[in-house]
């Protein structure tokens, strides 16, 4: 397995944010191939998202259609590029 974890700093509201990645991330991403799971959340420094796919090709095809859906949605409200952490995943429970 591989992950994907974006860290955002948020300017924006939150709820908003959550709202545009169920409408538009989360169907997206359940729908490419090798989905596995999807999680996001709020941090003290602002919105993160961890993605689970079953290789890495497909964890970064898809990271590519995240950030064209932020590029084409999201740039008011996450206006920094997100600092991404990748890598396969060694052990799981």
């Amino acid at each position: 397995m591989y992950v994907t974890i974006r860290s955002y700093a948020a300017t924006g509201s939150v709820e908003e944010i959550v709202r545009h990645v169920e409408a538009l991330v989360l169907p997206m991403l359940k729908g490419h191939p090798g989905f596995q799971a999807y999680w996001a959340g709020r941090s003290e420094e602002g919105v993160f998202s961890v993605s689970l796919f079953d290789t890495r090709e497909h964890a970064e095809a898809a990271h590519e259609a995240v950030r064209g859906i932020v590029a084409a949605n999201l740039t008011e409200l996450l206006p920094q590029p997100p600092v991404v952490t990748r890598g396969e995943v060694l052990v799981s429970a």
